[in-house]
């Protein structure tokens, strides 16, 4: 478990408020939305409170901690072990002095099912002392954004369709079906690739804005 604290928010386009590391792999990353992109936020107060049942203390949680904490802006915490994270949005109180007892800032309902599924999956850290996995299930598009990214790259890097088919599909499959009637699979890369680069272009907003945690 580690404890990170910045004072200095990245403010540029795009819906990330933390510049990680640019050697850090992508299962290790952490990925802090801007709360106004991601409906899983959560505001909670911190009360100072006695070591106990009840109380959260960041330094004891079992995960590692990022707390970014700007000048005149909200300071926001991210709990993660590496592909799961718990974002909560710090409105008062410190963090930082020891345990405290959270108070869940809830209104309204258009968002109610992410902010909820927040604090059972923090329910569950503090139950556990790690992640809880069965509350993090795998969305099944992630395999198509995989596809769609990885098309994109290689077709900036000059690869040609058919490479990129094979690197994706297996040799085999381009061997069989590359000059198919349909030229399906020629317009699956195509597909991909266009969707990739709308996805780099801000589609991705969209998906963080559209998903329940």
């Amino acid at each position: 478990m580690s404890i990170c604290t910045r004072r200095r928010e990245v403010r540029r386009a795009g819906g990330c408020g933390f510049q990680e590391a640019p050697e850090c792999d992508a299962l290790h990353a952490r990925i802090l939305w801007r709360a106004e992109h991601d409906r899983g936020v959560v505001t909670v107060d911190a009360i100072p409170a006695e070591q106990g049942k009840d109380s959260l203390d960041i330094r004891r949680v079992g995960v590692d901690v990022l707390l970014l904490s700007p000048d005149g802006g909200s300071r926001q915490l991210l709990l993660s072990d590496g592909p799961r994270h718990i974002h909560l949005a710090l409105r008062e109180g410190s963090l930082l002095d020891g345990p405290v007892r959270l108070r869940y800032a809830l209104e309204g309902l258009a968002d109610i099912e992410p902010k909820l599924l927040t604090v059972r999956r923090l329910a569950g850290l503090w139950r556990l002392g790690r992640m809880p996995a069965e509350l993090f299930p795998r969305d099944p598009r992630a395999r198509r954004w995989i596809e769609m990214l990885r098309a994109l790259d290689a077709s900036r890097d000059g690869a040609s369709q058919r490479d990129i088919a094979a690197a994706l599909f297996g040799a085999g499959a381009v061997r069989r079906d590359w000059r198919a009637a349909s030229d399906y699979l020629r317009l699956r890369i195509q597909r991909l690739a266009r969707n990739g680069e709308a996805m780099l272009d801000g589609g991705y907003l969209r998906l963080v804005a559209a998903r329940v945690g």
